[in-house]
């Protein structure tokens, strides 16, 4: 009997807004190094309000969250047509996501 392949994530999204979140930024973000994660997993840690944190991003406020949200879910559907893109490099590309080379405030990417 074969064991059946593991499949680890590869997209990972931690908004937080609180001293307790650090934690979860701190871990998610070497969760690739330790094998928890795809070796070519999207990780994106995103701080609510712009402050020192652990995480990579920030999002002004729930309004740039649910922007995020809505986005990410557009990008979904319309790649669930189409296979060519995974949903999250299908947003990047439109310029409506998260992208890690261009900005740290996340939501600049949003408009």
């Amino acid at each position: 009997m074969t064991r059946k392949k593991e499949v680890l994530p590869d997209f990972v999204l931690c908004i937080g807004d609180d001293r307790s979140d650090e934690d979860m930024f701190e871990v998610i973000m070497s969760a690739k190094d330790d094998g928890s994660l795809s070796p070519v997993a999207e990780v994106f840690a995103c701080t609510v309000g712009q402050k020192p944190s652990k995480a990579k991003y920030y999002l002004e406020d729930t309004t740039e969250i649910l922007r995020m949200f809505e986005n990410l879910a557009d990008a979904s559907e319309q790649t669930s047509k189409t296979v060519s893109f995974s949903p999250q490099q299908q947003v990047i590309n439109q310029g409506h996501g998260l992208s890690p080379i261009l900005t740290t405030h996340a939501s600049s990417l949003l408009e």
